[in-house]
């Protein structure tokens, strides 16, 4: 790759400090943008059948907190890759076997994403809210769960890894893209939070694999400890890693 030129580096616009390389956007980048949005769309609440009844109504309106939810993430996903991309920029063949690596895991895992958070909902709301999946096609078995658990681990962990893989390509590029200490900073610190979740997701699995009876749905809540972890991380990477300002003064 050549090294971005002066001009080029002048037409990019900034934003907080960081040079957007790829404010132009790509056929890569259309066709992810295009393979999230239909993503969301499998995630419509009644995507077969319009309620006809209040009944129906109330019980289509128990599934939005898992639509929110798994829209939520989704949509946090994409932010990332939209993130990586403007700043980096890059069309190489790394950056397209990893791009189409998020869309067909995203397209992938859409649903069971839905089936997890349907069913943790219904656990913990006490079947207030969520759908009862457990007995639609018979009563789960430990094994049954524990699978499902260790599917959603291996997704998580494939995501993390594939960002975490995003980035480094960024940085292996970084005298042709000419990118500054708190862009590389950055980079270093978002691989640092992909790996907090790729842990994650591995001690999520094992915890799947170990925990039975009324203990095993408690490893799907591995995930939330990430509200707690990402802060820490973040926390440590800048004691042991100070931003360039720090660094230079």
């Amino acid at each position: 790759m050549e090294r971005l030129t002066d001009e080029y580096m002048a037409s990019c616009p900034r934003d907080d400090g960081l040079i957007l390389r790829g404010h132009n956007m790509t056929r890569i980048e259309t066709f992810v943008d295009a393979a999230f949005a239909f993503a969301l769309t499998l995630l419509v609440i009644s995507i077969d059948e319009i309620p006809r009844s209040p009944a129906q109504l109330v019980e289509t309106a128990r599934d939005i907190p898992a639509f929110l939810i798994s829209a939520l993430m989704i949509g946090q996903l994409w932010l990332v890759h939209v993130g990586w991309s403007r700043i980096y920029g890059l069309q190489d063949r790394v950056t397209v076997i990893l791009s189409l690596s998020v869309v067909m895991l995203v397209l992938v895992f859409v649903y069971p994403l839905k089936l997890m958070l349907q069913a943790g909902i219904f656990y913990f709301s006490g079947g207030s809210l969520g759908a009862n999946i457990m007995i639609d096609d018979g009563e789960w078995t430990d094994i049954d769960v524990s699978n499902m658990f260790l599917f959603a681990a291996a997704g998580v962990l494939s995501l993390a890894l594939i960002v975490i893989g995003l980035y480094l390509n960024g940085l292996r590029h970084r005298e042709s893209l000419r990118l500054t200490a708190h862009e590389a900073y950055l980079s270093w610190k978002r691989i640092a939070s992909g790996a907090v979740v790729g842990v994650t997701a591995i001690f999520c699995g094992l915890a799947g694999l170990t925990l039975t009876g009324p203990l095993l749905p408690f490893a799907g809540l591995g995930y939330l400890s990430l509200f707690v972890t990402m802060p820490l991380a973040s926390r440590v990477f800048r004691r042991f890693y100070p931003p360039p300002a720090a660094q230079n003064s």
